[in-house]
């Protein structure tokens, strides 16, 4: 039964495969099927570590269109089959942006990304070992570009976005409204501008907080206001570098609630535990450099500090830090290999605690992946992957995890 069910995805991408290569002339958009096989040997990234075989079919949908000289649509989708530890699963992925001149001077976007995937194990506050979460996120944006003068633009965003998770993690959903504004101004043209960002947001958890045993918190809502303030330079060296750098403040103010502490039937309040509630300012940074030397060869480097919705269920934000590398080479015309690192240091402050015993935690993760892929012919390409994880917490379980996997990847322009 078990060998049935991993052969399911192996099954659909050969015959989805095929049912595109069948109608290739007909289709007017781009669709890529990627089936893989491989090995996981800590599913639940546990720090029992529990190894399985694993088959994933990811199908790539890409649909551009003029609907007519002032309107263009795009729309970008992806499905992912999983067969891991005998169970099957179901991750849709979408991606639509639909743009529309009101005028020359006048643009419109209306965009939205939707992501679903799982999370596993003791990596996940709040979570059972060896079991698999589902959820998803969707994030709407609607702007306005003006263009003011002949180097001065000025944009105009509000958006929502929303994180939802099984009902044993439902307390770590989420909601965001957004707005704000950017000047852009060019410096050079097609080389250098900057650009001027105020933003406002606010986030509400959903199903924060919830009373436990002996905890009655005194209000049921949870969220917290952030303005960000920051200035950006963008500039194009050569052809060969291109760079990046945006940096600025957030300010947060948090509202979330006092508790009392009870015992007893009927329970009598032992004290109160009152939220901090204080405001901070916290840093915000975006970096990026870009290297192509030849057409063969690009390496890229990234920085980011930000102020987010928290990861875990017992603090209302953290701050983030995060440095990845990329680089990609074409080894020969038809074998290429693809490289990236990623290191990230999440900081939960005691100030932003909700459950009335502050303490100051952190979390390190880093994520390496390495892939090759051989070109047999302009269809077909094969793969070969390796990833290395690794999370390691100052209060709670530390995990590494290593996947290796062999697929198969079938293009129809």
């Amino acid at each position: 039964m078990h060998k049935g069910k991993l052969w399911i995805p192996v099954l659909a991408g050969l015959m989805i495969g095929q049912l595109f290569a069948d109608a290739e002339r007909e289709r007017p958009f781009k669709v890529i099927n990627t089936v893989r096989m491989g090995y996981n040997d800590n599913t639940y990234t546990s720090e029992n570590a529990k190894g399985s075989s694993f088959v994933t079919d990811i199908i790539d949908l890409s649909f551009r269109a003029a609907l007519s000289d002032r309107t263009d649509l795009m729309v970008k989708s992806q499905f992912n089959i999983l067969t891991e530890s005998g169970d099957n699963q179901f991750y849709p992925n979408l991606y639509v942006l639909l743009n529309h001149g009101v005028s020359p001077r006048l643009l419109l976007r209306l965009s939205e990304y939707y992501r679903s995937g799982d999370k596993t194990g003791s990596g996940v506050s709040g979570a059972s070992h060896n079991q698999r979460y589902n959820y998803f996120y969707n994030k709407v944006d609607a702007s306005a570009d003006y263009v003011l003068t002949r180097k001065d633009h000025l944009q105009g965003i509000v958006s929502q976005e929303i994180m939802r998770n099984d009902k044993a993690l439902d307390i770590q959903d989420y909601t965001t409204y957004s707005g704000g504004v950017t000047w852009k101004r060019d410096l050079v043209p097609q080389r250098t501008y900057t650009t001027l960002t105020l933003n406002q947001r606010r986030t509400t958890y959903d199903n924060q907080p919830k009373d436990g045993i002996n905890t009655n918190y005194l209000q049921h809502n949870a969220y917290f206001d952030a303005t960000d303030l920051s200035a950006g330079l963008n500039h194009t060296f050569n052809q060969e570098w291109q760079g990046h750098i945006e940096a600025g403040v957030t300010y947060v103010q948090p509202n979330f609630s006092d508790s009392n502490v009870t015992t007893g039937s009927p329970p009598i309040i032992v004290h109160t535990n009152k939220a901090s509630n204080d405001t901070t300012l916290n840093p915000l940074l975006r970096a990026g450099l870009v290297y192509s030397p030849s057409p063969r060869t690009r390496l890229t480097g990234d920085l980011s500090m930000s102020y987010q919705a928290s990861d875990s269920q017992g603090y209302g934000g953290q701050n983030t830090t995060e440095l990845a590398f990329g680089a990609q080479h074409d080894i020969t015309a038809k074998l290429m290999a693809k490289a990236t690192a990623r290191f990230a240091k999440v900081a939960y402050a005691a100030k932003d605690n909700t459950t009335g015993t502050p303490t100051d935690e952190t979390e390190d993760r880093m994520d390496l992946e390495l892939r090759f892929t051989y070109k047999l012919n302009r269809m077909n390409f094969l793969e070969l992957g390796l990833r290395h994880s690794e999370n390691d917490q100052s209060n709670g379980d530390s995990w590494k995890q290593n996947v290796v996997d062999i697929g198969w990847r079938l293009e129809l322009n």
